[in-house]
């Protein structure tokens, strides 16, 4: 959804239509009708939440702080849309643009492998 505008020095523009769709495909995958916050809290599990959206076996303290800190990477996104969306900061500097944009790629490649429980 970016690369176009990437190449074409849309730089803010191609940043926020990555996290959109990283945040639209969270909704995919969990079938949740919710947005933001509320949204990557109950896909990924917190407050101590069956997560709908898992990425390991979530066994032992190592695996569960990863999930949490993959839930507070996806959080993170829902910030920078945001910012992005509600700002007329310049964003000039393609290396920060690509940077946003592997972020957002990395986030999807883990939504690809993640396993979904259903919801509670």
């Amino acid at each position: 959804v970016s690369g176009e505008l990437f190449r074409d020095g849309h730089y803010k523009q191609a940043a926020l239509e990555a996290y959109i769709r990283v945040i639209d495909e969270v909704k995919v995958k969990s079938r949740l009708g919710i947005d933001g916050d509320p949204l990557m809290n109950q896909a990924f599990g917190c407050d101590n939440r069956t997560p709908v959206i898992q990425f390991s076996s979530l066994e032992n303290d190592a695996e569960r702080d990863e999930q949490k800190g993959i839930m507070f990477l996806f959080k993170g996104i829902v910030g920078l849309r945001n910012s992005k969306a509600h700002s007329n900061t310049l964003f000039n500097d393609p290396s920060r643009a690509h940077e946003y944009l592997a972020l957002a790629s990395l986030l999807l490649r883990l939504l690809e492998i993640a396993a979904v429980n259903p919801k509670p």
